[in-house]
């Protein structure tokens, strides 16, 4: 019989030689877990805190992000809000100043009219007939009734015309006509007509105004007329010569 070639003795100490020790062999596969372990443990020590820091930073950021918007609208909504408040301070500003402006407008024009007036009726003030006033941005051209009137009459004197058109003529818009007179200051032929200080104050209160339409030109919207009797309770202090009696008071306005 042939021999095998498998049994051949210098080939089985060939393959003998080629195969690994069985020793050696299990040491590898330990070294290969071992390193396996070594790599699994290095990723959840290292991979895992990474990833949990990140996510945190993430949603602080996030937190961060939110907080940051909220502040920039308010800040945004502050300062809408301040620009309103300075406009409206600018615009309260502003209607104070022209309030200031016309407030000295007026005072310097009550000046200048009381200065006219004063300078129209200087020999009926000299007379102690007429006095010029002032007060709360008006005017008060005041003439005595008996110096006014033609005497025991109602009915203007020539002296009385001229004096109220040179008042109606001093560049006011507007004119109120106040009589004043009492019991006593009633004319005996007109007292059965005009019984009381009212009646008489009133009737001389309108041929003041009809005078003052007619005769100097007055504008009738801008006119207005009373009477009161005697001194009336709460009259109000001029700032001037005041005359005290029967008496018409023309209150203009100086603007």
């Amino acid at each position: 019989m042939g021999k095998d070639a498998f049994e051949d003795p210098e080939l089985q100490a060939m393959q003998s030689s080629m195969r690994p020790a069985a020793g050696q062999v299990r040491w590898g596969r330990v070294l290969t877990g071992i390193l396996v372990v070594a790599c699994a443990s290095f990723a959840v020590a290292y991979y895992l805190p990474l990833r949990r820091a990140h996510e945190t930073l993430n949603l602080r950021f996030v937190e961060l992000s939110s907080q940051v918007a909220a502040a920039n609208r308010a800040a945004d909504d502050a300062r809408g809000r301040a620009k309103e408040l300075s406009d409206k301070n600018q615009t309260l500003q502003s209607q104070l100043d022209e309030a200031e402006q016309r407030g000295k407008a007026d005072a310097e024009a009550s000046r200048a009219l009381k200065t006219a007036l004063e300078s129209k009726l200087q020999k009926q003030v000299a007379g102690e007939q007429a006095a010029v006033g002032s007060t709360g941005g008006q005017v008060v051209a005041s003439l005595s009734l008996a110096y006014l009137l033609s005497r025991g009459k109602l009915e203007l004197s020539p002296p009385g015309k001229l004096a109220l058109c040179s008042v109606a003529n001093a560049s006011s818009p507007t004119l109120r006509v106040l009589a004043v007179a009492g019991k006593k200051d009633i004319p005996p032929a007109l007292a059965a007509k005009l019984k009381t200080p009212l009646d008489y104050s009133v009737a001389v209160a309108a041929l003041v105004t009809q005078t003052l339409i007619e005769q100097c030109k007055a504008l009738p919207t801008k006119l207005s007329a009373s009477g009161v009797p005697a001194e009336p309770a709460l009259a109000p202090k001029l700032d001037g010569k005041k005359l005290s009696g029967p008496r018409i008071e023309l209150w203009l306005d100086s603007h």
